[in-house]
């Protein structure tokens, strides 16, 4: 059995772990969220802006979870957002907000945004795989929140 050589930068990697999420990451990931929700409200009809957008509340959801109930609302209130928005896009063919799914998102992004910034990319793996779990689940016992 051949034994695995140790990675002498081990310590690096633990360490930029459990710092906040480098600026520049923040800026980007952000940017692209921020571009899908312009499209969504724009009426787009492409699934991965949708889908971009969903998976950051879903995990935003997850890691509100984690600091405070005070967080958590504004990211329900944007997870029914883009359920009903989901329904504009069965109805109409278009993706597309009402009034308050606009302010709802606006308020999410917010939230969801100052996370990620204050956050360690650790936080936000975990709250990602919770997120991924939490859908497995939903989808084997068929619940549909």
């Amino acid at each position: 059995m051949k034994r695995r050589a140790k990675n002498p930068t081990t310590w690096a990697n633990v360490i930029a772990a459990r710092q906040q999420t480098p600026q520049a990451i923040a800026d980007a990931t952000m940017t692209k969220l921020y571009s899908a929700y312009a499209d969504l409200k724009a009426g787009t009809t492409d699934d991965d802006m949708f889908d971009r957008v969903a998976a950051a509340i879903n995990v935003g959801l997850i890691r509100a979870e984690q600091i405070d109930a005070a967080c958590v609302a504004p990211m329900l209130e944007a997870r029914d957002a883009l359920i009903r928005c989901d329904a504009i896009r069965g109805k109409h063919g278009r993706y597309g907000f009402d009034g308050p799914g606009l302010r709802a998102m606006a308020a999410g992004l917010e939230v969801y945004e100052e996370m990620l910034r204050k956050s360690t990319p650790l936080q936000m793996r975990q709250a990602l795989t919770a997120s991924m779990e939490r859908m497995r689940l939903q989808i084997a016992t068929g619940a549909n929140q």
